[in-house]
């Protein structure tokens, strides 16, 4: 784990005898090294060239996808949101590093006090900070914005990343403080990271208010660097750089938001980005299915260096992608069930024959760091997880079971006859050729997908699980459609994935918590409502200690990979990334980030291409 860092001391001050320190770095645990704000962040370029336009494609780094959008709100539950609005038009009150997420930098606000009794937190804005209508950043917009945040219609996505503050007040212009609902140290993390926007924002041209969830159509009032430019249909949309953006000069924005323009177009049919991109109508892509980064990353445009592509490292968690159960269904209550179903995926033969070798096994939830569960539960693990046995599986108490493989003389058929096992203990017989409950119903999947690329794969857990004689289809829908019956948990199995957080936290009672499973737009797809599991997030977001929290991370990851939610499918430690030469990346890579962000945030275009580009 990449340890936390803490205000050096040249940075805190004392406004009072019995005050709390100022501080300008937040930071997750007291006992980490100590460091400074730096002058910039250090995978920013020093003086990176500026101008030029920044074209791209559909928001990959979304889960789900999004192919088109229909709202200016990205923190609707309602909708589909115009993409990459948060990273360019929205600002939060502090700046979390992408070498270290668990360190926060000064940026709507430039210090904080947090009380002794870490129920509170009291945030000054810096003076400076103007919204696009050139009005000064409030601590009214503040808690206006935190009211609007923490309540429907916002998306749980959204709302359940500030469930620990219990509430919001202005105590003058410019201060602010934030009560939490327990003294967890993550909680003023949570309040740095609240996305803050104008009251102006919901103010109608006759002095009126619109509602929150009536701004999906009005262009948002925010403190970022940019504005939206135009609009030709939902699938387009250009944003500009605010040439009064607030805070250009501000430590951690040096080196950022370069391109004068960023424009998106989306597309529904899947393999149109790959050709806008050849031709030069789309500047980077980010490429998730192996066969076409091996064989359609290629020709005269990369021979002659008008494009190129790169693999760039990613360090911390990985991804965890997997094939998701609803266990809002009956069918997949029981876990021999769940393990059974895992046991049709033949991962090594697709591995050798579809994705050239490039993928490794996913596990569990925290692959390659040390938050992933190993061997044995340790004395740590167990002191969390004895109190909760008559709620756990047994397996969980022994080595954690590594994913099945097929490698070997008939591993596949060793698999499938140890799935018939499984399901004829958990009550499935088959009869008139096909598995039956003792009721007679027939045991149906559906897999969802969009028939982007993982279709062929789904065929191969289709056939094989007909083999076990399950009626098992594939259904292709449109993305926006899926998306739809996602947010309200209308699907049996299909293929998600949770973008990796470098240090375990808020994420996980929106991914994995019993109050998410029951709330339409939450990320708890499976439907996880676990009481063992609950206790088990709630160690992690109150532990003490690096040495704590990795205890509990662990015990929570071996009760997830036990209880078999999905069946694990595959990651990379790197992205696939290619460009035109129009653009550039910067020096250094950080050690965790979302692809696009990276992209959108910190690359430039090539000095002579930018000078054109003002020139036209």
């Amino acid at each position: 784990m990449a340890h936390a860092t803490t205000l050096d001391a040249s940075r805190t001050t004392q406004t009072a005898p019995d005050a709390p320190p100022r501080q300008t770095t937040l930071t997750l645990f007291d006992d980490a090294r100590p460091a400074t704000v730096p002058a910039r962040l250090p995978y920013s370029d020093d003086a990176p060239s500026r101008g030029g336009t920044l074209r791209l494609t559909n928001y990959i780094d979304a889960t789900p996808i999004v192919t088109s959008y229909d709202s200016l709100n990205p923190f609707l539950l309602r909708g589909n949101a115009a993409p990459a609005a948060p990273i360019l038009m929205f600002e939060t009150l502090m700046q979390r590093s992408l070498d270290d997420v668990s360190t926060q930098y000064p940026l709507l606000a430039d210090r904080v006090a947090i009380a002794p009794d870490r129920l509170s937190a009291t945030f000054h804005l810096n003076p400076r900070a103007r919204f696009s209508n050139g009005k000064p950043v409030t601590a009214d917009d503040v808690v206006w914005s935190f009211e609007c945040l923490s309540h429907a219609p916002t998306s749980p996505f959204y709302s359940g990343r500030y469930a620990s503050i219990r509430a919001a007040h202005a105590l003058d212009a410019h201060t602010v403080r934030f009560d939490f609902r327990a003294a967890e140290r993550r909680a003023v993390l949570d309040a740095g990271d609240l996305y803050v926007f104008s009251r102006d924002w919901a103010r109608t041209p006759t002095g009126g208010q619109h509602s929150f969830d009536q701004l999906a159509t009005v262009s948002p009032i925010a403190s970022g660097p940019y504005l939206i430019a135009s609009r030709a249909s939902n699938r387009e949309i250009v944003y500009r750089r605010d040439p009064h953006y607030w805070g250009a000069d501000l430590p951690v924005r040096r080196g950022m938001f370069n391109f004068d323009t960023v424009s998106f177009r989306l597309y529904s049919d899947a393999a149109a980005p790959l050709q806008a991109f050849r031709v030069g109508d789309i500047d980077a892509m980010f490429e998730g299915s192996a066969e076409q980064w091996t064989r359609n990353y290629s020709g005269p445009g990369f021979a002659a260096g008008t494009l190129h592509k790169q693999e760039f490292a990613e360090q911390g968690i990985s991804a965890a992608q997997g094939l998701f159960f609803n266990l809002r269904r009956k069918k997949f209550q029981d876990r021999r069930v769940r393990e059974a179903v895992g046991l049709a995926l033949d991962y090594e033969w697709i591995n050798r024959n579809m994705f050239f070798g490039q993928y490794e096994r996913s596990q569990g939830f925290f692959d390659d760091s040390e938050f992933a569960a190993r061997g044995a539960p340790g004395a740590d693990e167990l002191a969390l997880l004895e109190p909760l046995r008559a709620n756990l599986p047994p397996e969980v108490f022994g080595d954690v079971p590594p994913q099945p493989q097929t490698t070997g003389r008939n591993g596949l058929r060793r698999n499938l006859a140890r799935a018939e096992a499984l399901l004829e203990s958990a009550g499935w017989h088959y009869r008139d050729g096909v598995l039956r409950d003792t009721s007679g119903v027939p045991f149906t999947i559906e897999l969802l997908d969009d028939g982007t690329g993982m279709q062929r794969i789904l065929m191969i857990i289709v056939r094989n699980l007909r083999m076990l004689g399950i009626d098992a289809r594939l259904r292709i829908m449109d993305q926006t459609v899926i998306n739809e019956r996602l947010k309200h948990f209308d699907f049996d199995m299909t293929t998600l994935g949770y973008r990796a957080a470098s240090v375990p936290g808020g994420e996980l009672a929106r991914r994995f918590g019993s109050e998410a499973a029951h709330t339409p737009g939450s990320e708890n797809y499976a439907g996880v409502a676990s009481p063992a599991v609950d206790a088990l997030i709630a160690e992690v977001q109150h532990a003490q200690s690096e040495h704590a929290l990795v205890a509990a991370s662990r015990a929570l990851d071996r009760v997830l990979r036990c209880e078999r939610i999905m069946v694990p499918e595959w990651h990379i430690t790197h992205a696939r990334v290619a460009w035109n030469r129009r653009i550039a990346p910067p020096a250094r890579v950080p050690k965790q980030y979302p692809w696009m962000d990276w992209v959108i945030g910190w690359w430039h275009a090539e000095p002579q291409n930018a000078h054109a580009q003002r020139q036209d």
